[in-house]
């Protein structure tokens, strides 16, 4: 869909158009992060690979084996066998996969668990959107994860959305491809 709408554009990568706002991928960010690149919920760049499915480990591999099929609450005395410092959802934010000594957001840590990898990686996401949509569109972007349609313009620049401050309408191809990949 991202590249379906920069075609329709018709504009090179760091060019403003009318033809371009925000795509969501809504609901379905879960099932795909599982399923990586076999589900294609994230912009893929070409040239470049993606994981497919995250394979946990045998008896863990579907979705309810992991979350009650009716409520989706993750099944925390199932993840004590292998995790033996969890005892709640929230702890599950600390575990990291033995021998990932990977510091994948540049903060120094590689012993944090892979929730604060991701927070991380999502926080240098979010500053080089914003200096790009400052660089190249001059205008300043904000982004309220619990406000649609997420991405407004910062009129004053403070990196809040403030009353007034309506949709960001500045995107370019790669702004577009960068903030479907953020949210």
């Amino acid at each position: 869909s991202v590249d379906a709408a920069i075609t329709e554009a018709g504009v090179d990568a760091d060019t403003v158009s009318d033809k371009l706002s925000f795509l969501n991928i809504h609901y379905y960010a879960a099932a795909a992060t599982k399923y990586g690149t076999l589900a294609k919920g994230g912009y893929e760049y070409d040239g470049k690979a993606y994981d497919g499915m995250f394979a946990h480990v045998e008896g863990f591999t579907t979705c309810i084996e992991c979350h009650n099929s009716h409520t989706l609450e993750v099944k925390v005395e199932e993840c004590q066998g292998c995790h033996e410092d969890v005892a709640t959802v929230e702890d599950l934010r600390n575990v990291r996969m033995a021998g990932s000594e990977v510091d994948y957001n540049g903060n120094g840590d590689i012993e944090e668990g892979i929730a604060a990898e991701l927070a991380g990686m999502q926080d240098v996401l979010m500053q080089a959107i914003q200096a790009y949509a400052n660089e190249v569109t001059g205008k300043a972007i904000v982004y309220d994860s619990a406000a649609y349609p997420y991405f407004f313009l910062d009129a004053n620049a403070n990196g809040a959305v403030d009353e007034g401050e309506g949709k960001f309408d500045a995107w370019t191809p790669r702004l577009l491809k960068a903030a479907y990949n953020y949210q």
